[in-house]
């Protein structure tokens, strides 16, 4: 497999270097202005001129967790970080005339005929934000950052490989072959390597070497920081952030793309993410003209009334079934607190949380067409599998389902020995303990929140003494990740980009920080995950698409099956934007209407 894309010339590049204005309207120097000269061997756009400065207001409801990119692992970070600040190797376009994988900083790569080795070769003269080049080492650094064992870096799982014959994970070995070419060189072919590769958000060496070596990695770039502290490859460099009100980029001077008149990109001068600290305001404030996107994309709820806005000046785009899930799962770790010395889930809840005919009774408990009716305002499809059915390329349709049917859940609950045994309408487990459990989500999600009491409510009418508890997204990150102290808990998973098995290894995996029924397992709890582990492993090893996309759909069966996350619904999406912006290609990937924000511009 090979990737190439055009090198601009050495006239171009010193029209560019000046900020002279392209042919057909572009005016004004770019404000910060660039700095030096492009690449050596520029990456050229070929699409639409735009036309410099001005800000793009978009939205984020909920605040940053860290600027560490290597450690990011929730949605608001990521939104921001990835793509608008940090870059990976290559680059991949979720919409547009041309969508997949793009070379990005390298100028092509290729695979060995059996998928076990990949090269890369990097543009010669790309500089880091700071000014800095950007070299080979960088890429061997990040690498060797992510694989430390002492650092939960949600990226790691990607590249495992599975486990040596003393259980200790298996990567892939990199080797620099000069100062701009590096080689994967892989133990099982893999015919997928690419996915895991845009997963590697390349942070600098001379920034950060030293602290990482000195076992401080931890503390760096944490959300205090000074933002000139965070050096990038991304279009944009962070200029300033206040808790709780915005996040400010302005342009890279150094950023290593021209248009296909030479001009350097980005094309704005600035993104202003506003923290609203709820969805609704998303709303109000686009209504009100205060941002140019409706981030990040149109709820169910919001449709209606930003669709009276669409004419002349915004535009509403319907993008499809949404690849995001939402999902309840119960707390099944068997783990001691080490704190306190006590089981983090009682004994005889581990007993029931861990029964998969519980599990699967709750499933048939839950009114999905009430939730896609209501919470969802019709706008959404009922879902029963961690692959959404908007993905055409892995979804499978061979998943159990589980209908509302409360009649057969109270018949399954009563064959693992829980009934009403005091005449309360609540069941009881057979030493006395009264089935109650309370749901936590994030209290910014008014669609989570609504859909954890209707759930509530669904439980409650099968004797089960089911509570919602909406509390801020930290506490409840930190319930799941952490301190483990949740019954259940209602979230949901953003796309990864691009969709399939690479960016879900991190929740498949026994061993993954993301398997939120018991994360971080040093060796499977249970015959289901040993298998799909082995799944896993398999998908990656399997050059042949066709036996990759089986194996997949074996995962999602014993998924659906053991329910380890019971999946609800999933959204039918939109995009609104101003007709004012340029070169926006929405899609149902994240980041949706910004994936290509070098691009975007100001319409006079």
């Amino acid at each position: 497999m090979r990737g190439y894309f055009g090198v601009v010339s050495i006239a171009v590049m010193l029209m560019s270097a000046c900020g002279r204005p392209a042919p057909g309207g572009a005016s004004g120097a770019p404000d910060p202005p660039f700095q030096g000269e492009p690449p050596q061997q520029a990456y050229v756009y070929e699409g639409e001129p735009g036309i410099y400065g001005g800000t793009l207001s978009i939205a984020t409801p909920t605040d940053m967790k860290t600027f560490n990119v290597l450690l990011a692992s929730e949605t608001a970070s990521n939104d921001i970080l990835w793509t608008h600040v940090f870059r990976c190797l290559i680059d991949y376009r979720n919409g547009g005339e041309r969508p997949g994988y793009d070379p990005g900083v390298c100028t092509s790569w290729e695979s060995s005929p059996d998928a076990l080795q990949w090269t890369f070769h990097i543009r010669h003269g790309v500089r880091w934000s700071d000014g800095e080049p950007f070299t080979a080492d960088d890429v061997l650094f990040t690498y060797d950052v992510v694989r430390d064992k002492t650092l939960e870096s949600p990226i790691r799982d990607a590249f495992m490989e599975g486990k040596q014959d003393d259980r200790s994970p298996l990567y892939p070995a990199l080797e620099k072959l000069d100062g701009h070419t590096v080689r994967f060189n892989l133990h099982k072919p893999n015919g997928g390597f690419l996915d895991a590769v845009y997963s590697l958000w390349l942070i600098p060496k001379h920034k950060w070497e030293g602290v990482w070596r000195e076992g401080r990695f931890k503390e760096a770039m944490r959300i205090g920081s000074n933002p000139q502290e965070i050096v990038s490859l991304g279009p944009f460099r962070i200029k300033d952030y206040v808790a709780g009100q915005r996040v400010v980029l302005e342009r890279n001077p150094h950023f290593w793309k021209v248009d296909r008149d030479g001009r350097r990109l980005p094309y704005l001068d600035r993104v202003v993410f506003v923290i609203t600290r709820d969805l609704n305001t998303i709303a109000l404030k686009f209504e009100a003209g205060e941002l140019d996107i409706f981030t990040p994309r149109v709820r169910a709820e919001d449709y209606a009334r930003v669709k009276k806005l669409e004419g002349p000046e915004v535009t509403v785009q319907d993008v499809g079934v949404s690849l995001n899930t939402t999902w309840l799962a119960f707390n099944q770790n068997t783990g001691v607190n080490p704190n306190t010395g006590k089981l983090f889930v009682e004994l005889w809840k581990q007993r029931l949380f861990r029964s998969k005919e519980f599990r699967q009774a709750v499933s048939c408990a839950i009114d999905r067409a009430g939730l896609a009716n209501t919470v969802f305002t019709g706008r959404a499809v009922p879902l029963y599998s961690f692959v959404s059915p908007g993905d055409s390329e892995w979804h499978s349709g061979d998943v159990a389902e589980y209908p509302y049917d409360l009649e057969r859940a109270r018949r399954m609950l009563e064959q693992i020995g829980l009934r009403d045994r005091n005449g309360d309408s609540f069941l009881e487990d057979q030493d006395g303990h009264t089935v109650e459990i309370t749901i936590i989500t994030n209290a910014e999600n008014s669609q989570r929140v609504q859909s954890a009491a209707a759930i509530a409510q669904n439980l409650r009418a099968i004797g089960i003494k089911a509570h919602s508890t909406p509390l801020a997204f930290a506490v409840v990150a930190t319930a799941m990740q952490s301190s483990f102290e949740f019954d259940a808990v209602l979230l949901g998973w953003r796309a990864g980009v691009p969709a399939g098995p690479a960016n879900y290894k991190n929740i498949l995996l026994s061993s993954g920080l993301q398997h939120v029924c018991y994360p971080n397992q040093a060796s499977p709890s249970s015959p289901w995950e040993a298998r799909v582990d082995d799944l896993v492993h398999a998908i990656d090893a399997s050059p042949n698409g066709a036996e990759r996309k089986r194996l997949y759909a074996e995962i999602q069966r014993i998924w659906s099956e053991e329910l380890p996350e019971i999946y609800l619904v999933a959204e039918q999406e939109a995009i609104a934007y101003k007709n004012t912006l340029g070169n926006i290609h929405p899609s149902p990937l994240p980041p949706r209407a910004t994936w290509n924000i070098e691009e975007l511009y100001f319409r006079r």
